[in-house]
């Protein structure tokens, strides 16, 4: 049975997220904040905020969540630098990939096919909670390749802020019920697969 976007939408209440659901584009908007101590990342408006979508698609077989236009390489002379370090955070960090669209904005997302298999709530907040992580994580790292052309990710933040705001904090307490992160990154196919008891 394919998941549904009433599904969806009961799993964003899970946590008591606040957000925006578009039934006829099968999508959810929610916004995230924090200090501006806690992170380097800037949104266009040079607030410490992002926003996700949670899209629905394929009647149900896929879904993706992503944050649009993350950071935006319209006017940045080190294209090549950026692509570099998202195909090198590709590669140490599960789930998240990067893409670059037409007007040249990279987003990072997480998509999970799902076929005739139902979505679970601890895989949608896994989700979620992948792409809050890389942009966080690495906002540093891509600015840095943004503005000298150099990949460097030893700047990526790996401390986590003192306080993470509360929505955030229940996508974590959630994970933890499910067994932790690994059990959701297993959940998602991106860890190995449990040992088999004979």
């Amino acid at each position: 049975m394919a998941t549904t976007f009433d599904d969806l939408k009961r799993f964003m209440d899970e946590p008591g997220f606040t957000y925006d659901a578009d039934d006829e584009h099968q999508a959810i908007a929610i916004g995230f904040s924090s200090e501006p101590e806690d992170s380097t990342y800037r949104d266009a408006d040079g607030d410490p905020d992002v926003q996700l979508i949670v899209r629905l698609a394929e009647q149900g077989e896929f879904v993706a969540v992503f944050a649009p236009r993350a950071w935006r390489l319209a006017d940045c002379e080190h294209r090549q630098a950026v692509c570099e370090a998202a195909t090198r955070i590709q590669s140490v960090m599960k789930l998240i990939r990067f893409d670059v669209d037409e007007e040249a904005n990279l987003t990072p997302n997480i998509e999970v096919p799902l076929e005739q298999a139902p979505m679970c709530s601890s895989q949608l907040h896994r989700a979620i909670a992948g792409v809050l992580l890389a942009i966080r994580r690495y906002d540093a790292v891509f600015r840095h390749a943004m503005q000298t052309g150099e990949v460097d990710l030893t700047l990526a933040q790996d401390d986590e802020p003192p306080t993470p705001p509360p929505e955030v904090m229940r996508i974590l307490e959630l994970g933890d019920d499910a067994g932790g992160l690994e059990a959701l990154e297993q959940l998602l196919g991106g860890g190995d697969a449990p040992p088999v008891e004979s």
